[in-house]
């Protein structure tokens, strides 16, 4: 109970900061290499770089172009198993930059 009330507290206090979007934009990001690592079954933590969302485009810096050509491959699965743990579209489409 006391837990519930301190999260809550806690989400409408980043909220009224007005860091609330960049917060859940950093969960969606942290979600996305996790989704990638699971269904690729590979670290990348030193190929690959979530660098910001905006409008709803995930820019990744990647180190090769092969890796960026992988993960398109994988894209539509991961975009959608991604979206499905939010209540909105939180990606639709990733941009590298290589």
């Amino acid at each position: 109970m006391i837990v519930k009330i301190n999260r809550l507290l806690l989400q409408k206090s980043v909220n009224k900061m007005g860091v609330g979007q960049q917060v859940q934009k950093a969960l969606v990001m942290e979600e996305f290499m996790s989704l990638l690592e699971k269904k690729m079954n590979k670290n990348f933590a030193n190929q690959l770089k979530p660098l910001y969302i905006k409008n709803q485009i995930l820019n990744l810096s990647v180190m090769s172009s092969v890796l960026a050509n992988e993960i398109r491959l994988h894209q539509e699965p991961i975009l959608k198993k991604l979206n499905s743990k939010y209540k909105k579209t939180a990606v639709k489409e990733i941009r590298f930059l290589t």
